[in-house]
């Protein structure tokens, strides 16, 4: 080649690569980085402390952990760190095949001995705690061998026919090398955990702040997004209003209702819906002698109109209550569900039971004593206000003199807890729980069985023979009996009203598809969860399959803001502050599901003028973004015109050479 046209090729190749080197350094730093306002902080996602951030706990836990199934919200669970799992005939041992791609955080290979440790670790321990019980309680584990570094037997003292959902699907496993020299699980709630999830907890300021970091190694591949910088946003207001300014790309409360339009209206935000599988409800402390009766409770029941308090207090981005309890998208729902309101029928039934109206329109029993109750409810929490205010409302049609009582966590906890010389002082509260008290195949068992097996004790107390027989029965009965006997169970609820499902609000979250817009719904789980920043299940990667009930980012219903007050949805991941003495009772496992008495600082009314929100800790300042991006703009065009100009020259090199006067 000539001398000269050498040169020339050379000089464009130097002054293209020259271009294209800073645009290289951009791309290389260009990772996804995502701020997420984390409503409460969750310590370091210690397994064995009582949750502190529900309804978020498990899925946080689940970005650094890993089940054997995901997950207990479906009737079919996916294999995770499992392959499968077989049952022995009489389904008191399964036999657990296991992934041999995975690796601890710290490049520890995990192993069988690690799935047998952690069930053994959890009996063992025997505390409260979001995961224990179904270790210790239900089902209950008796041994664990290791065939090899790939199988495991796990055996149970009873039949356990939902191994698969619980405790596969729900049960965090962790690594025996970490775990098998600590005495006191509970003891630290400060150490960066490891585990085998999509995500590495990098940074951990206690209260204030995490930091997770992509996992490259993960056995589904690294995740989307290769950074979560997760400030802790206590306050409503501020976390809506740093979502808005952009300081935040996700909120992990849930959307109020009024906020829904506005976040509409605005191009740089999307909202997504989703089940978490939550409820606001009324529980009853079915040991006070007038609501041991079950005609007080189900006229109680019948004559609250809970498709108008959805209406008031959600404005509609909800479900009413169903009489049978579990949420209607609970693969245990039952089959018919419904709400029966009658107050004209509720009134009849109390004359007939022996509750006359008497002086002042308070019904009172045989021996004269009225009809009236304290209905305890969260004072941070505004729906729960709402809603108590309609509840005394609606029970004064019939003659139920009912007085609401806003009261902060700690006074909630010690008014639900049973004391040494007798049951709780509460007579009624609002709550609500999370998914676990609705997919949990077990749940109505668990929650409402006769004091002394469960959590009863510390909720309604409720106690029926005939509830408890047909629920130990449903225990080991393969599953297509098993959801025939729940639904005997949900009839007889239904029938008693131990407790009345007010509403099941909707799931809805507030986000910035512009710096990541791969979230889904996973069914009980919401969309802050790890198959949403997987690329086999992300919204929009190739491979993506939703599950059942998934949904991708939609418009919410535009008459949101005509809910009552402009009071926010509630939300139930608020924060209990545990009494002292909570890591010593093993009811402290309520906290998987509850957060009734929880300091929920989710709930306060978000202003139109809310101020913007703090910055997140250690994340880049969004001039310092903005200008990243510009800047590879600008690199981008410096490229296209030196390389035109290149091609340029090389046009003028050969027309020049073809009329001779480039010599050779």
């Amino acid at each position: 080649m000539p001398r000269r046209r050498i040169f020339v090729f050379a000089l464009i190749l130097s002054l293209f690569s020259a271009a294209l080197a800073p645009l290289a350094v951009a791309q290389d730093n260009d990772d996804v980085v995502v701020r997420v306002g984390l409503h409460a902080a969750e310590k370091n996602l210690n397994p064995f402390i009582v949750p502190q951030a529900l309804p978020l706990t498990h899925d946080f836990t689940m970005l650094v952990y890993d089940t054997l199934f995901w997950s207990q919200s479906r009737l079919d669970p996916e294999p995770w760190l499992a392959t499968g799992a077989e049952p022995s005939d009489d389904f008191r041992t399964w036999t657990v095949s296991l992934r041999d791609d995975v690796s601890w955080h710290d490049g520890t290979p995990f192993t069988a001995a690690d799935v047998a440790f952690t069930f053994e670790y959890f009996a063992n321990d025997g505390g409260p705690g979001r995961y224990g019980h179904h270790v210790y309680d239900h089902p209950v584990f008796e041994s664990a061998s290791v065939i090899d570094d790939t199988t495991v037997e796990i055996t149970f003292e009873d039949p356990v026919t939902t191994f698969k959902l619980l405790p596969a699907g729900d049960v965090p496993i962790l690594p025996k090398h970490i775990w098998e020299g600590i005495d006191d699980p509970r003891a630290d709630a400060t150490s960066l955990p490891v585990g085998t999830g999509p995500y590495v907890m990098v940074e951990y300021n206690p209260g204030v702040s995490y930091r997770l970091e992509a996992n490259p190694d993960y056995f589904l591949g690294a995740p989307l997004v290769d950074t979560l910088i997760m400030p802790v946003v206590s306050d409503a207001q501020a976390a809506f209003a740093g979502l808005q300014t952009g300081e935040l790309d996700f909120v992990t409360r849930n959307l109020p209702a009024p906020l829904v339009p506005r976040v509409q209206e605005n191009e740089e935000l999307s909202v997504i819906t989703g089940s978490r599988m939550q409820s606001l409800y009324l529980m009853f402390n079915t040991r006070k002698p007038l609501l041991r009766d079950p005609a007080v409770r189900k006229a109680m029941s019948m004559a609250l109109d809970v498709q108008a308090i959805v209406d008031i207090v959600e404005g509609g981005l909800g479900r009413p209550g169903n009489d049978t309890w579990t949420h209607p998208d609970s693969p245990w729902a039952h089959p018919v569900g419904g709400h029966r309101f009658d107050a004209e029928a509720a009134g009849a039934m109390l004359d007939e039971a022996g509750y006359p109206l008497g002086d002042g329109g308070v019904r009172r029993s045989a021996d004269g004593v009225p009809l009236a109750f304290t209905l305890l409810v969260n004072a941070a929490a505004p729906p729960q206000i709402r809603s108590g205010e309609l509840v005394a409302e609606q029970l004064s049609a019939i003659g139920v003199d009912i007085t609401v009582e806003p009261l902060d966590a700690p006074a909630i906890t010690a008014a639900r807890r049973p004391s040494p010389d007798g049951p709780p002082a509460v007579e009624m509260f609002i709550a609500v729980f999370e998914s676990h008290a609705h997919a949990d195949p077990d749940h109505l068992f668990f929650f409402f069985h006769s004091p002394g097996r469960g959590v009863g004790g510390i909720f309604s107390g409720y106690a029926n023979p005939e509830f408890d027989a047909v629920l130990e029965d449903a225990l080991d009965a393969p599953i297509p009996e098993k959801l025939s006997l729940i639904g005997q169970a949900q009839d007889i609820f239904a029938a008693e009203a131990p407790a009345v499902v007010l509403y099941y609000p909707d799931g809805r979250w507030g986000y910035r598809p512009g710096v990541y817009d791969g979230w889904i719904s996973d069914p009980g789980h919401g969309v802050f969860t790890k198959r949403s920043l997987l690329a086999p299940y992300a919204a929009g990667s190739a491979a993506a399959e939703p599950a059942a009930g998934e949904t991708a980012p939609e418009e919410v219903a535009e008459d949101a803001s005509e809910a009552v007050d402009a009071e926010p949805e509630q939300d139930e991941s608020a924060v209990e502050q545990p009494a002292a003495e909570a890591s010593e009772d093993p009811s402290s496992d309520a906290g998987d599901a509850d957060s009734s008495g929880t300091a929920s600082t989710a709930d306060e009314t978000v202003s139109d003028d809310a101020g913007t929100a703090p910055a997140a800790p250690d994340e880049p300042d969004a001039q310092e973004a903005d200008d990243g991006g510009a800047g590879a703009a600008v690199t981008f065009v410096v490229v296209l015109v030196v390389v035109a100009a290149a091609v340029a020259a090389f046009v003028v090199v050969r027309r020049r050479g073809r009329e001779g006067t480039v010599e050779d």
